[in-house]
Order: structure tokens, then sequence, then C-alpha cells
């Protein structure tokens, strides 16, 4: 009978250590999944914040996009209110000078100086081409060539104009 006693204790230390190795082994399995479970979560957070952040850039580039239209849309209008401006300009510049001043003379000249307001509230500023200055593509329309220094302005035409950094009319230039 001690036999059989030894041989069932024997069987419950064996019995303990196996289930003790079965619970240390459980325990690395859970681990493990926890790990592998923990990876996945950190991916998803990471995959989360970059969407976060593609959304806001998308909405400032939308607003960028938005603001640059607009100011496109305007610049047709604004390049034909240019062109009444410089014809009304021409006009005033043809008045006689033995005229007298008249209200109708300080009408014309009232006119002129609501336009320059118009222009400068759009961003509208004149590219300030002059005589001498090197021709320029992104600026100067050539319209003819003539004696002078080869590549200089010789004569303006008609002046340029920018408007909110971009040209939105070149000068009409005469280059040598």
């Amino acid at each position: 009978m001690a036999e059989m006693k030894r041989k069932i204790e024997e069987a419950k230390q064996k019995e303990h250590r196996d289930s003790e190795a079965q619970r240390h082994q459980d325990i690395g399995k859970i681990q493990e999944q926890i790990n592998i479970l923990s990876k996945r979560v950190a991916d998803a957070e990471a995959k989360a914040l970059r969407a976060l952040a593609d959304l806001a850039n998308a909405e400032k580039r939308m607003q960028a996009e938005k603001a640059s239209f607009s100011v496109f849309a305007a610049m047709g209008v604004v390049v034909l209110v240019i062109e009444i401006f410089e014809n009304f300009e021409r006009l005033l510049s043809h008045i006689p000078k033995e005229l007298p001043e008249g209200e109708w003379k300080n009408g014309l000249q009232l006119v002129s100086k609501q336009f320059q307001t118009f222009l400068d509230q759009q961003g509208v500023k004149s590219l300030g081409v002059k005589i001498g200055d090197k021709a320029d593509p992104t600026k100067h329309e050539i319209m003819m060539t003539g004696e002078g220094p080869e590549g200089e302005v010789i004569e303006v035409f008609f002046q340029g104009y920018e408007m909110k950094g971009r040209v939105i009319r070149a000068a009409k230039v005469k280059v040598g």
C-alpha cells in the first residue's frame, strides 16, 4: 500500500508539473496574442491619425483652391475694368488745358479716382514697365521691334498689370 500511495503521490506531482507547464504555455500564448492585438491597435491608431491628417490637408487644399478660383474668376472682370479705365484716362489726357475748370471736369476726375480705388481694392498693381527695362516675356508682350538697345523696352504702348502677385495683363511694348 505504501507503494500505491507513492505512485499516487508521484502521479499527483506529475499532474501538478504538467498542469503548471500547461499554465506557463497558456500564459505564453495569451501574452503572444496580447502582443499581436496591441500591435494591431497601434497600427489602427496610426492609420486613423494619418487619415485625420489627410483630411485636414485636403480641407486646407480645398480652401486654397476656392480662394484661388475666386481670384481667377475676378481677373476677367478686372481686366475689362482696366481697359475701360485706360480709355477713360486717355480721354482725360485729351481735354484741352485751356478749357476752364468746371464741375464736369471735376466729375471726370472723380470717376477716374473711383476706377483707381476699385482696382486698388482688388489688389491690382501696375507692373511699372518703363523705357530701358530689359524685355521679360512674363511681363511684356512684344508688339514691335525697332532701333534701340537690343532686348530693351524702347516704347510702352499699354502698361501691364498684376493682381495679387499674378500677371493679369502683360505690358504691350516695343523693344530694340
